[in-house]
């Protein structure tokens, strides 16, 4: 009779502690993918930076890459700078994967605000200046960058 109640125990115990360990493993699973805004605003960035150079192959920048570097920090500041929209998703049903911090490609305004920092981040010359109907080719620039704003998730 003892050997039963204790046997009893030792099962309840072992699918107690099992359950447990199941339950830390899946939250940990997701605070592990979790991102805070900061890594987010970052993973943004280098997102839009690699749709506008994608012959860097999405590699790190030489800290001796000042036009690079300049270009990174513009998108940066914009997308630091209500770039981003929280929404907390219920991790079982979030599409593609995305983080709680997203950036919307949507939103006209801010890829028009995008293209301006890394134009302006370009001609520093241009500062303050709006680009005139009739320069085609600084309007083809322009365009090329707005166009590049964009971050695919899945």
């Amino acid at each position: 009779m003892f050997s039963k109640v204790f046997s009893l125990k030792s099962i309840s115990t072992f699918l107690a502690l099992s359950t447990l360990t199941v339950t830390f493993a899946i939250a940990n699973a997701n605070v592990a993918t979790a991102q805070t805004r900061e890594q987010s605003v970052d993973s943004v960035t280098d997102w839009l930076f690699g749709n506008l150079h994608p012959q860097l192959n999405r590699r790190k920048l030489r800290s001796d890459e000042y036009q690079y570097i300049r270009e990174w920090n513009a998108i940066r500041a914009v997308i630091n700078q209500g770039g981003l929209q929280y929404q907390r998703a219920n991790p079982n049903h979030r599409a593609c994967d995305i983080p709680d911090w997203y950036y919307s490609n949507q939103d006209e305004a801010l890829r028009e605000r995008l293209a301006d920092a890394v134009f302006y981040s370009r001609y520093p010359e241009r500062k303050g200046r709006p680009i005139a109907p009739d320069e085609r080719g600084a309007m083809r620039v322009w365009l090329k960058l707005k166009n590049s704003m964009y971050v695919a998730y899945c």
